[in-house]
């Protein structure tokens, strides 16, 4: 006896050593693992990627952008909600399902850790011991160790959990969960997993999608595959609300009959809610692919994206909850650019590009950039803003607004449109030839522009100097003009975007402003982050600008008045109408910019590998068109403006500055005819029909920076700026010389 008392005394020193070793060893653990807790104030900042929205101009959501995860290059699609954007049927069927004392426990829950250890032993599953509170943990400020399953996690998932339940109320870790839990595919919380399986926001849950949506959290794409075994779950979770008091029992029923139907199955119930015949999987499992999701204006989207990159940093337009972006869109105008678009005909194989923006604002006010067809995927890359091409003759405004402004030019002065040989120093002369290779003699600048004639607005260049035209077209945004002669046919590069902003300053009394999108940007919490305030710059005087703009005006209804113009198709019964077409090279390029009150438009055509547009072009009706910039960029650019501006009050002209007067006058010869065109003069300068010669001492007034001599730039202070005038052979130094740094 006294053997077996040894001997069991033994066996209990032993076991007591173990478990006191055991409890010295957890211990010392748990000191250390309590030492490397993370901090908590990350879940305070919402420390997670997640979706940032894009607005439209009166608030309407249009766009979203997603977050390109580094492993796998997956997009992670999560946009955080608060608790009173989700249904309360739907938090109910959460908490019901996956902790049923959330509020009744500190973070971990005994009964449940003991009752999972039981079914785990008798394999028959069921909700594990995990809280509500320790997912939050685990979904956030410990992912890394998520598949970890070792002692150390749970010992730290549940120390946290406890002190997160000391920081933050219930419900404020219940608002944590619904926005950091996984629900499958790309997309993470509640609002995410709404909208990839019901297509409904979150406070259009009801209870038996809420229960669905609780089903799939623990593991989501085998519970989603297996549709009857989820029905099963969903059933006995229900049961238990009616048995808990969460729920009535007619409630329950009426959750079990509502027809529920995920995306990707196609499921049949009979009245009492029971399955008729097997579930149907239809493949079209919910997932997210794409960084950019837009179905109103995906080239927006992406140019918004690519912006914010530029201007935050990644983390900051992926973390923190995401921004909210609101942009200059107008959608019903994105629309008509849309349809404009897709109802667009082309050349086969042709691209094109529209953009429409106020020219008093610099808003972008809709763009497309490419032929949209239906069935092909738009793709990111947008020739509206990265599509460098030449604008041809398009660009022929800018020269006539330079020669009325530093020349002493008027629209009714004679230019002679015939062979001529321009000199070049170090190389051949040049011979530009007329789109139609003839020569129509001398008739006035307004004639010339109307027929968009080449000879007549290289002699004003030669005239006026190509450094002086250059030299305006830079304060416009044409960068890559050069000052050669070529320049007065367009033949440099500029996108879509730039140039109808540059022309804008037309329709703005001279003054260009820098076009933009974004009009400003806010955090997950409202916080303004950046506004849009664009550079504004008075490049023509108002005059000038006007003077123009009649010319412009002129291109297109001078047709109607028995005078040929090329810009005819653009009229619009009941709008003032200006604008010009453009045409380059070997027909690379085709344009139409047109301007009418309140929006500035441009359209392009062209094939992506520069080659030139055929002649001609197949129709749908099995006929064939002509192709030429005087047609299919000006219907183009009709089915949008007409569009988009319709049911729309707009004045009915621009304001005319008090120093303009009209005359009328011969087209032909520049002199006044009372039943000859009326036209735009700077007071004093009435038509003539004089062939004028410009003054003999043109200059440009550029700003200089009175501290260096040189030419300032946007951040040199007003008191130190002075306009000077710059002669021609001295303005290739001035934009050679680096521009004045100011001083801070």
């Amino acid at each position: 006896m006294l053997v077996f008392i040894k001997i069991i005394q033994g066996i209990f020193l032993v076991i007591l050593t173990a478990v006191l070793s055991f409890a010295a060893l957890l211990g010392t653990a748990a000191f250390k693992w309590s030492q490397e807790l993370p901090d908590l104030t990350e879940l305070d900042a919402l420390e997670f990627t997640a979706t940032s929205q894009i607005f439209s101009r009166d608030g309407e959501l249009m766009g979203e952008i997603l977050p390109i995860e580094s492993e796998g290059g997956s997009s992670t699609n999560r946009i955080p909600v608060s608790l009173s954007e989700v249904s309360p049927a739907a938090l109910q069927a959460i908490i019901a399902s996956e902790d049923d004392q959330f509020f009744n426990h500190y973070g971990f829950d005994i009964p449940a850790i003991v009752k999972a250890f039981y079914l785990l032993a008798t394999n028959q599953g069921g909700r594990g011991g995990s809280t509500i509170t320790t997912q939050v943990i685990k979904n956030t400020v410990l992912v890394s160790m998520a598949s970890d399953e070792s002692m150390e996690r749970k010992a730290k998932e549940l120390l946290l959990a406890v002190e997160l339940e000391r920081q933050l109320t219930k419900p404020e870790i219940l608002q944590r969960y619904i926005n950091v839990v996984y629900w499958g595919g790309n997309f993470y919380g509640i609002r995410s997993a709404a909208r990839a399986y019901f297509d409904k926001d979150p406070i259009e849950l009801n209870l038996a999608e809420g229960l669905y949506l609780a089903r799939l959290i623990p593991t989501p794409a085998s519970n989603y595959d297996d549709f009857k075994a989820t029905r099963e779950a969903m059933r006995q979770v229900l049961k238990k609300m009616v048995e808990d008091g969460v729920i009535s029992q007619q409630t329950s029923d009426v959750a079990w009959r509502y027809p529920l139907q995920p995306k990707g199955w196609q499921v049949n119930y009979d009245d009492k809610g029971e399955l008729i015949g097997e579930p149907l999987n239809t493949g079209e499992t919910p997932k997210l692919t794409t960084s950019v999701s837009s179905n109103l204006a995906p080239h927006i989207t992406w140019a918004v994206r690519n912006e914010l990159l530029e201007r935050f940093s990644y983390d900051r337009v992926f973390g923190q909850g995401g921004l909210r972006v609101y942009t200059t869109i107008d959608p019903s105008m994105q629309q008509a650019a849309n349809e404009a678009s897709r109802n667009a005909l082309v050349p086969a194989e042709a691209q094109l590009a529209i953009v429409g923006l106020n020219p008093a604002t610099g808003e972008v006010l809709a763009m497309v950039g490419e032929h949209i067809i239906e069935g092909v995927p738009i793709k990111e890359f947008n020739r509206a803003m990265a599509a460098e091409r030449q604008p041809g003759s398009s660009f022929k405004p800018i020269v006539y607004a330079t020669a009325i402004e530093q020349g002493g030019y008027t629209q009714a002065d004679i230019v002679n449109d015939e062979k001529t040989s321009f000199p070049q120093v170090g190389q051949a002369p040049w011979e530009p030839a007329n789109h139609d290779n003839t020569f129509m003699g001398l008739q006035s600048l307004r004639g010339h522009l109307n027929v968009s004639r080449n000879i007549p607005v290289a002699k004003l260049v030669e005239a006026l100097s190509p450094q002086v035209v250059a030299a305006r077209a830079h304060e416009l945004g044409y960068d890559s003009v050069q000052p050669y002669l070529s320049l007065s046919l367009g033949a440099f590069e500029i996108t879509p975007l730039k140039h109808a902003s540059a022309l804008g300053a037309f329709a703005n009394g001279g003054v260009h402003v820098e076009p933009y999108i974004i009009s400003r940007v806010e955090d997950a919490d409202g916080n303004l982050l950046y506004e849009a305030s664009p550079q504004r710059k008075q490049v023509w005087q108002p005059e000038t600008a006007y003077i123009i703009l009649d010319m412009m005006h002129g291109n297109v209804v001078d047709q109607l008045r028995g005078v040929t113009s090329f810009s005819s198709r653009a009229n619009i019964e009941g709008r003032y109408v200006a604008g010009k077409t453009g045409t380059t090279n070997d027909e690379r390029d085709i344009w139409f910019v047109g301007m009418t009150p309140g929006l500035v438009a441009a359209v392009w055509i062209g094939y992506d590998d520069n080659r030139s547009i055929p002649k001609r072009m197949e129709l749908p009706d099995g006929g064939t068109e002509q192709v030429t910039s005087s047609r299919q960029p000006i219907y183009i650019w009709r089915n949008f403006v007409d569009n988009a501006i319709k049911d729309r009050t707009m004045p009915s002209a621009y304001e005319v500055p008090e120093n303009i007067e009209f005359f009328s006058f011969d087209v032909k010869s520049g002199r006044p005819d009372p039943n000859g065109i009326r036209g735009a003069f700077l007071k004093g300068t009435g038509p003539s029909g004089r062939a004028s010669t410009p003054s003999a001492e043109i200059t440009i007034t550029l700003p200089i920076d009175t501290r260096t001599g040189l030419r300032a730039n946007e951040s040199t202070p007003p008191e130190f700026v002075e306009w000077r005038n710059i002669k021609p052979q001295d303005i290739a130094a001035y934009y050679a010389a680096p521009p004045a740094v100011a001083t801070p």
